[in-house]
């Protein structure tokens, strides 16, 4: 009997929990440029993730050579009425304090979203990026 009233609420707390699975850490690995709007896209990303947070390093083109790319960010898992949601920051070295922020989806192994570019004109420069898991 005590089993009994032990079981659903054991399965009620595990239901509840909000933290990636370890070991579920589907953005880790390398991701490279699939499509993109005008801005300075990352060419290639090699991300880490632990549980809901990542970071990780990339590379983008210049104007005649690469940029280092510092990348933070926090992911949501997916539900029945939503997809996995990706945030992100990406940080230029020697880019002259150029930065962007991604806000986008993943869907199976492509990363697709909105980004907005700040330091390479005056105004924010928007667009979208999608990049695939290599």
């Amino acid at each position: 009997m005590r089993l009994a009233v032990i079981a659903p609420a054991l399965s009620f707390a595990v239901a509840c929990t909000t933290t990636t699975a370890p070991g579920l850490e589907p953005l880790s690995g390398t991701w490279a440029l699939l499509s993109a709007s005008s801005g300075v896209p990352p060419r290639t990303m090699s991300i880490t993730q632990s549980g809901r947070t990542f970071a990780g390093n990339g590379e983008a083109m210049g104007v005649d050579v690469p940029i280092s790319i510092s990348i933070s960010g926090t992911y949501g898992a997916g539900s029945a009425m939503s997809p996995p949601l990706v945030a992100m920051i990406l940080s230029y070295g020697d880019g002259g304090g150029l930065t962007a922020t991604f806000s986008g989806a993943l869907s199976g192994d492509t990363l697709s979203g909105a980004v907005t570019y700040y330091g390479i004109t005056n105004e924010p420069q928007s667009g979208t990026l999608s990049l695939v898991r290599r």
